[in-house]
């Protein structure tokens, strides 16, 4: 049955300032976008709704989360709130009381820099308050870790410990762990925690439940990411049976950190799940000061990083996968990290140059001008995390100094330089709501209004820029920008009815913007205040 939406607000995302007010959607798709009488006419005998002018968008791609992670966190402590050792070890102790002694504890999302001083916390004060029970918590950052003398016995990690990657453990000078871990040696470690999600119906539960949070922020697509060496899973049989039993409210692009068997090529799928590309790692993150520089961190000027693979297996694993046709995407954070993961791609792309191929550089959050002409020359979409900037920007320079974090986030430039962006959130490391991220993007600030003239603020993007990374820039990214990304005839009908004009508000208010209905296919999955809206049709292939 056809259903018209008439007198709306509704910006189609072809193009900046197109608008039209009204469409008509049939069997899950819109079959016309533009005026009132036209819609009635068309839907004579379906249904009417008048939008009495609310905005319209169409819905919201989050290009890199890592999906089961966020929906596993939900059960974990959450100190992202935590401003002190003191308050994230009382939300601990808290936790505490809940268990029996000899049972786990893992916290999520806490942040050393919110701390003052901003000090990483160590074993001791996780002692303190946890004496009986092992305890795990990472930085939102996901490369950070801190485990308590109980977890750390559990995992064999003393005095003569020997990481297998290293500097992936802290040591005193006394030989004896901090409990600081970083990447591997925390996977390690968080392997030994019981799964309580181990089940495929499990991980089921806990991906519908995390899709619905996402709906409520208008999110209907996301490219959730496998990173085994942080303990970060993917499991697309999860999605495809989600999707069989009409529970999943999200289409989905995954991408997994290991070449896929039978021969299997980027976009094997369907409208809802498709397998989407290769991730490769070349280094960690600013905050833990693990992103590969070519200069040391300004503010430890005996670290330059750590990177994950030698320029001769990145060549390797790049050339592989380029060889079999599939998309990659390439988590890279540092300076250094960027030239050495260009010069694989100028290996495998110049001399066999494809059509069509995009590949993906995730983050690339620290650059310089050579990184940036280097990359003028080859297909690529870079991956960025708007939100980055909002949750950074008090601490970004401290690590890289002023002339090198004029390159750090420099998006703007890159916009100007001609690169497609798309926007993605990297939850659970920081928040998915893309609202939020466009007004980090968009203003340069915190949430908290900091600094008032923004971080750099010549690198501002404008709100249609934003939303872009959100829409038609991911559906891009996916090859599926004749399908979805933009409200038009004969796309899916994703969209997304918010209770302001985010072109129209001043941009210190887009993050306080709610979503006030989300639609996939033309179902309502989420409806503001109310708890039963739920998706109850299948998908036309």
């Amino acid at each position: 049955m056809k259903k018209a939406y008439v007198n709306g607000t509704i910006y189609t995302m072809k193009e900046e300032y197109d608008t039209c007010s009204a469409f008509v959607v049939e069997d899950g798709r819109f079959i016309y976008c533009g005026d009132d009488r036209e819609a009635r006419i068309l839907a004579a005998d379906g249904e009417l709704e008048d939008l009495h002018g609310q905005t319209v968008l169409p819905g919201f791609t989050d290009t890199h989360q890592h999906l089961l992670a966020y929906a596993r966190d939900l059960e974990k402590v959450h100190l992202e709130h935590a401003s002190s050792i003191d308050e994230l070890k009382a939300m601990i102790k808290e936790k505490v009381q809940t268990l029996k002694p000899g049972e786990w504890i893992q916290g999520a999302v806490f942040d050393h820099e919110k701390f003052h001083p901003p000090v990483l916390t160590t074993k001791e004060d996780l002692d303190a308050v946890a004496p009986n029970n092992p305890v795990l918590i990472t930085r939102y950052c996901l490369h950070t870790h801190v485990a308590n003398s109980a977890a750390l016995k559990l995992g064999g990690i003393d005095r003569n410990y020997i990481p297998k990657v290293k500097n992936t453990v802290e040591f005193k000078e006394n030989g004896e762990p901090t409990g600081r871990l970083y990447d591997q040696a925390a996977a390690d470690l968080a392997a030994m925690i019981p799964d309580r999600f181990a089940s495929h119906q499990a991980k089921m539960d806990a991906i519908e439940n995390a899709c619905r949070e996402l709906n409520k922020v208008g999110i209907i697509g996301v490219h959730p990411i496998q990173a085994k060496h942080c303990d970060l899973f993917e499991d697309i049989g999860v999605y495809q049976d989600l999707a069989k039993q009409h529970r999943l409210t999200a289409r989905i692009y995954a991408g997994f950190d290991e070449l896929p068997g039978c021969g299997i090529k980027s976009g094997l799928g369907d409208e809802m799940v498709q397998y989407g590309f290769y991730k490769l790692f070349m280094d960690g993150n600013l905050g833990g000061r693990t992103a590969y520089l070519n200069e040391p961190y300004s503010d430890d000027p005996e670290q330059c990083g750590v990177i994950n693979h030698t320029q001769e297996e990145i060549n390797k694993l790049i050339q592989e996968a380029y060889d079999l046709d599939l998309q990659i995407g390439i988590h890279t954070i540092g300076d250094r990290a960027a030239e050495m993961l260009l010069e694989a791609i100028e290996k495998a792309y110049f001399p066999n140059p494809k059509k069509n191929v995009r590949f993906r550089l995730i983050h690339m959050s620290l650059i310089n001008e050579s990184i940036i002409q280097r990359m003028k020359k080859l297909p690529v979409i870079i991956d960025i995390q708007p939100m980055f900037v909002s949750t950074n920007v008090r601490w970004s320079e401290s690590r890289v100094g002023h002339e090198r974090a004029k390159y750090n986030y420099c998006w703007r430039r890159l916009i100007d330089e001609g690169f497609l962006l798309t926007g993605g959130s990297d939850a659970p490391c920081e928040s998915f709501d893309p609202l939020k991220g466009t007004y980090a993007i968009v203003t340069r600030q915190g949430l908290d209004g900091y600094p008032e003239e923004g971080w750099f603020p010549e690198e501002r993007v404008t709100p249609y820029e934003a939303l872009s990374m959100y829409t038609k820039n991911a559906a891009y990214a996916s090859y599926e920008e004749h399908i979805r990304g933009t409200i038009e005839a004969g796309k899916y009908a994703d969209f997304v009815i918010l209770d302001k004009d985010v072109f129209k508000v001043p941009h210190p208010e887009i993050k306080n913007i709610s979503v006030l209905r989300t639609y996939l296919g033309g179902n309502l999955v989420y409806e503001k205040g109310n708890s039963s809206a739920h998706f109850l049709n299948s998908f036309p292939v």
